[in-house]
């Protein structure tokens, strides 16, 4: 099986690194558009183990990229900035992957967002016809709802086969966005808040595992939540990270409306979907696993003390 995975990010280097690992890969390509500190280090892990390339999916000469793979994955995505940025990377970009893999015949898998459809509430199932009766609310998630149903015409066209993706909160070894950053810096130094936030949560390995369940299976009109069971407490991140820094800390109660005062915009947004979990046995059937993984949180906390002693600690 070959891969293509589209936008280089620590949830492609953990699904590139895990489809590398299986006998069944002939070839993993992962593309990207620029490099920052932090990706370079990506690239540093996956070199010797996949392919890393630079590319433009909006540049017609990435069709031989897609022409010469079975699978192809999209990851690119933004969750802030201006409205004409996340219609870009949540409708244009996915829109063009999509168009172009039907057109060439190839598997087409789409990595969308737990709240694409504003959905909450406890156990939140998939709509039973695509994105109708949804409600999401933020120009982040209408965007995603979008750029969900736009792939989606684009395969239906072609007949080819679809897979949407919806990840809860993704959390990994080798995770660098804001959230872990910040909460690496403060389990650094001992203060452990406790927020009072239960994330719906998926480890990035798991994702891998579906990208390869899902190449076997090329199902046609797929869409699923890709979540564990349940939630987790945020407070857990803030502990497991200070264990494996081997710092006692000390737990802080802040009050959700204080947490809400320092939190960029496009964070707060999120909060609303505190306490929301998804059916996960969808997700469990695709990946085999349901369960979550402290030892990722201990080890991301590792990987960031790295990326600081290294001048690297840049949030992405």
């Amino acid at each position: 099986m070959r891969y293509l995975i589209v936008g280089l990010g620590f949830i492609a280097t953990h699904i590139a690194l895990r489809l590398s690992q299986y006998k069944d890969t002939s070839s993993v390509t992962v593309t990207y558009r620029s490099l920052n500190p932090v990706k370079e280090e990506y690239v540093k892990l996956l070199k010797g183990r996949v392919d890393v390339v630079k590319a433009d999916p909006m540049d017609e000469q990435f069709r031989k990229l897609v022409r010469d793979s079975d699978t192809v994955v999209n990851l690119v995505g933004e969750i802030s900035g201006s409205e004409e940025t996340l219609r870009r990377a949540n409708v244009e970009v996915p829109t063009a992957l999509a168009r172009m893999s039907a057109k060439e015949g190839k598997q087409f898998i789409h990595f969308s967002g737990a709240t694409s459809t504003g959905a909450t509430g406890t156990n939140v199932r998939v709509e039973q016809e695509h994105c109708k009766g949804v409600s999401p609310t933020t120009t982040f998630e209408i965007t995603k709802c979008q750029g969900e149903r736009s792939v989606m015409n684009e395969t239906e066209k072609e007949g080819t086969p679809l897979a949407i993706l919806r990840p809860t909160l993704v959390y990994g070894r080798y995770a660098a966005h804001v959230q872990f950053v910040s909460m690496y810096r403060l389990a650094k130094v001992g203060l452990l808040p406790k927020l009072g936030l239960l994330m719906a949560t998926v480890n990035a390995d798991w994702l891998g595992d579906a990208v390869r369940s899902l190449s076997q299976k090329r199902p046609r009109r797929l869409y699923v939540y890709a979540s564990e069971c349940g939630t987790v407490p945020v407070s857990r991140f803030f502990q497991l990270m200070a264990e494996s820094l081997k710092r006692r800390g000390i737990q802080l109660p802040v009050p959700l409306g204080i947490a809400k005062a320092f939190l960029p915009k496009d964070i707060r947004a999120l909060l609303r979907y505190s306490g929301t979990s998804y059916d996960c046995q969808p997700f469990k059937e695709i990946s085999g696993h349901s369960e979550f993984d402290p030892e990722e949180v201990r080890l991301n906390a590792l990987f960031l003390r790295d990326l600081e002693k290294k001048g690297k600690l840049i949030p992405t």
